[in-house]
């Protein structure tokens, strides 16, 4: 459609012209023709391209801010996981839903936090975004900033308040998730802010365990001085008896000391 093809490219006053020539300003590309299986409207191509001042055109023009795609995707959210700070702001500054939800509860401020998009994380947070949401399977903002060692997004959180021992539905906190993938830099962060060093998944497994059975020696160092532990996991096996299967010989001497 040649909207959408003008909204992609963000061209302003060609939006602009076919708007006035009656073009719906909601119109979009549809999976299988069907309007409840959006694909993308205008609204949701200019955000997910960055084109700001197209986006505040439509909106303008009346265009559904919170319209979604059949994922649930809206045009927020895509703007937010693209990194799009200026396009974010505009969409926010006309009364975007902040906290709303894909299908899997992914708000805008968890994709950020995901991708590591620190500066759309600070302007979500501004505008009041909820920085404990969480996805479907209880995966924190935290929790998957420390996954992928998004060092600034952590500093973004935690300087928000974000709570730092928030743990999955498989009771997986910061801490263990920084142990099990061994990023020792956000690791010292959660340690200095006080994070709880002890608390393990369901099943038992700390995160001294886990790094101790992964052979991440700096890892178990860090931990043991911040007072980890050497809890057995619920099957009985304990840190140093993890790491001695596994050959890990600097980490059981780590243990050892």
């Amino acid at each position: 459609m040649p909207l959408l093809l003008a909204a992609q490219n963000g061209d302003v006053a060609t939006v602009e012209r076919l708007l006035k020539a009656g073009a719906k300003v909601d119109g979009g590309a549809f999976s299988d023709n069907q309007e409840s299986a959006i694909i993308a409207t205008p609204l949701f191509t200019a955000a997910r391209a960055g084109k700001a001042a197209v986006v505040a055109v439509l909106l303008k023009a009346g265009a559904k801010m919170n319209r979604a795609t059949a994922g649930g995707c809206t045009p927020l959210f895509i703007a937010a996981q693209e990194g799009h700070t200026a396009a974010v702001s505009v969409l926010i500054g006309a009364g975007a839903e902040i906290d709303i939800v894909a299908d899997n509860q992914c708000t805008p401020l968890l994709v950020a936090a995901e991708v590591g998009n620190e500066a759309v994380l600070a302007v979500l947070i501004k505008a009041g975004a909820d920085v404990n949401r969480t996805m479907d399977d209880g995966y924190s903002s935290v929790i998957m900033a420390v996954q992928n060692d998004h060092r600034a997004v952590l500093a973004v959180l935690m300087k928000a308040g974000a709570n730092i021992n928030q743990a999955s539905d498989n009771g997986c906190t910061p801490v263990y998730m920084a142990a099990q993938k061994n990023h020792k830099t956000v690791l010292a962060m959660l340690l200095k802010a006080g994070a709880d060093v002890n608390s393990g998944t369901n099943d038992g497994c700390t995160p001294l365990f886990i790094a101790a059975a992964k052979g991440h020696e700096a890892v178990v160092v860090a931990l043991l001085k911040a007072g980890a532990q050497m809890k057995a996991m619920d099957n009985g096996c304990t840190p140093l008896m993890a790491a001695m299967s596994k050959g890990h010989t600097s980490v059981v001497a780590a243990l050892r000391r």
